[in-house]
């Protein structure tokens, strides 16, 4: 269920706000709203943590295992600029490097040459100037310029011209700017550049190692920003402080306790219409398990939507079975996953959530694969005969007609995840004859289901029953008349009010029929999906079936090929889960149940690091 939760407003003494701040953030209830910190202190820990950010980004680059030991926060942030100004230096290196190139390039058709002989010649009156023209341009040089030929590269050549530089030349003549150092001392200077920058890449390597410790003094620097965020943007009158953020309804009691024992002004009232308190998802420990599927996807629901956790869970994992659909892939991952298990009580007593939903997902997807005959693609004739007697016949691979049987598990999986969604519906707003709309709605879905039934399965087996028509008649009918009912204006009111505003929107409304069609219709993918990776199974074991039987390099050759080709599925399998699973709860279903996962997540301030992990908070200057 999603907590109810209380917009809470605390007054503190100006003089105890760094006392008041502390004691709220080991309280560890309150989630504040947003707050701008000010002051030198605040200024000086944004900054540090700019740097670690940038020091743990830039030692990401460099593979290494983590070294052991911590670092103090002073530590960690000194290494952080050190690391900082390396990165300076590689990068000054790299564009000195690159300049260097360039004027060597430029340079190197002349040769090796001592620029400041020329400059000592022109104060000796022998003005030196080195150009380039076309051979061919050569003759028609003035008979009275003095030049040196000094080299030919590319139809053109390189002249020494004894002349001032008030001096013309010809059209066509480029003239080399002198540049400041030998091409030698160049090429010594561009070395060095590369010793500084390897230098100092190597520094950056050294210290790699120590991304881990840098990722827990950013954590601790976290802790001691959001704590000075708190203490100097706390606004202030006089002699009073306040912030204000919100509780979860059954933590009043014990916070109205600390705020007696602590001496503040508090006021805790309920969340008005236009607010939108952060979200709070309270789940037994069975449901609880979905959990990280919701982090994964970063999906929060509205304070005001359902919590559909546990029913995300059930459809979820009979989604991914259905999509796997391979009892060998869900006995592998099922095998993983004790494994994992008993990993984690050896380490922590207890067994994680993320491997409890493991396996879950692999017990159905055993089963799923044992109901189809479904194991690693093997024909279903050459199966142990046990494991062949599992599966009904009505969907088990053996069977030709399975696939029209399976669709139908999927349609009428489909059915059911949708009349949930409108029963949910009608339950919200049964106290408003808006329910009736959404009783339109519902019987809407279970017409529309026997022409899913039509259309995409058989004509003949599957013929539209008269009654599914009035069903989708009635349902559109009622939808019109009640969907936008607002009972606050009267029934009559009420019921011409929704009726206009359908028929404004008459299209999209008509639409909303089409879509319970084309979601209904979705839920094919479930077969389409599993389908699609039996049949990789089966090719993987017809590629590799003729390997097998040979000599020891051909066996060699058939079992990578076939441990290739499965664990390739599986990858796929599991990206599909991700792509279609995921989609038929957070699409199709959600969107029956009118939810837009807008909401944001409930968190309080509070310690994040272990006592005594990082140093007091700074006082402020």
């Amino acid at each position: 269920m999603i907590a109810p939760m209380k917009r809470a407003f605390v007054l503190v003494s100006a003089r105890e706000r760094r006392e008041a701040s502390r004691s709220l953030r080991s309280l560890g209830m309150l989630h504040l709203e947003a707050m701008q910190g000010t002051g030198e202190a605040y200024e000086e820990l944004k900054a540090d943590r700019a740097a670690l950010e940038r020091a743990i980004g830039l030692l990401t680059e460099y593979k290494a295992e983590p070294a052991g030991g911590d670092l103090e926060l002073r530590e960690g942030i000194a290494l952080a600029e050190e690391l900082l100004r390396l990165e300076e230096t590689v990068k000054a290196g790299h564009d000195e490097a690159a300049a260097l190139t360039r004027e060597i390039e430029r340079v190197r058709p002349w040769g090796d040459f001592e620029p400041g002989l020329a400059a000592d010649l022109a104060a000796s009156g022998v003005p030196l100037r080195f150009v380039s023209i076309p051979v061919k341009k050569l003759a028609s040089l003035p008979a009275d310029l003095d030049w040196i030929r000094l080299g030919e590269a590319k139809g053109r050549a390189r002249l020494a011209v004894i002349a001032g530089h008030d001096a013309a030349l010809p059209q066509d003549a480029e003239e080399l700017a002198m540049p400041a150092r030998s091409l030698s001392a160049l090429e010594a200077a561009l070395a060095a550049a590369r010793a500084r920058i390897a230098d100092a890449v190597a520094s950056i390597a050294s210290r790699a190692p120590r991304e881990a410790a840098l990722a827990a003094v950013l954590k601790a620097l976290d802790r001691n920003l959001a704590f000075e965020t708190v203490r100097s943007g706390m606004p202030e009158d006089g002699p009073v402080c306040w912030l204000s953020g919100w509780l979860p309804a059954s933590d009043g009691p014990a916070f109205v306790e600390a705020a007696r024992r602590h001496g503040w002004g508090i006021l805790l009232d309920e969340p008005s219409d236009d607010e939108q308190p952060p979200t709070k998802v309270e789940s037994g420990p069975l449901v609880r398990v979905i959990q990280p599927v919701f982090d994964f996807l970063g999906t929060v629901p509205n304070y005001r939507e359902y919590d559909i956790s546990g029913l995300f869970l059930l459809f979820f994992v009979v989604f991914f079975a259905m999509i796997f659909g391979d009892g060998g892939y869900g006995t592998l991952m099922l095998l993983a996953g004790i494994g994992a298990a008993l990993s984690s009580r050896r380490k922590t007593g207890r067994v994680s959530d993320p491997v409890r939903l493991l396996l879950m997902l692999a017990a159905a997807t055993v089963v799923w694969g044992a109901l189809t005959a479904s194991w690693f693609g093997i024909d279903p004739a050459y199966l142990p005969r046990f494991l062949a007697e599992l599966a009904p016949d009505a969907i088990s691979s053996a069977n030709r007609d399975a696939g029209d049987n399976v669709k139908l598990v999927c349609f009428s999986l489909g059915l059911f995840q949708l009349l949930v969604a409108h029963l949910k519906n009608i339950l919200r707003d049964i106290r408003s004859l808006k329910f009736l709309g959404q009783l339109g709605q519902f019987g809407m879905v279970g017409g529309i289901y026997f022409i899913v039934l039509n259309l995409v399965i058989s004509a003949t087996r599957f013929a539209i029953p008269s009654w599914a028509l009035i069903l989708i008649g009635a349902g559109f009918g009622l939808n019109f008349v009640f969907g936008a009912y607002d009972g606050s204006r009267g029934f009559l009111r009420g019921v011409l009010g929704s009726m206009m505003s359908n028929l404004a929107n008459f299209v999209s409304l008509f639409l909303g029929v089409v879509n319970i069609f084309a979601d209904l219709v979705s839920y094919i993918r479930l077969w389409a999906v599993g389908l699609a990776g039996v049949g990789i199974s089966q090719t993987v074991n017809q590629m590799a079936g003729p390997m097998v039987g040979k000599l020891t390099v051909w066996i060699l050759g058939g079992v990578v090929l076939l441990a290739f080709g499965h664990g390739l599925n599986i990858i796929l399998s599991v990206l599909s889960v991700i792509v279609h699973g995921v989609r038929l709860n957070m699409l199709e279903f959600s969107g029956h149940l009118g939810m837009e996962w807008s909401g944001y997540k409930y968190e309080p301030f509070r310690d994040t690091v272990p006592p005594g992990r990082v140093e007091t908070e700074r006082s402020p200057s």
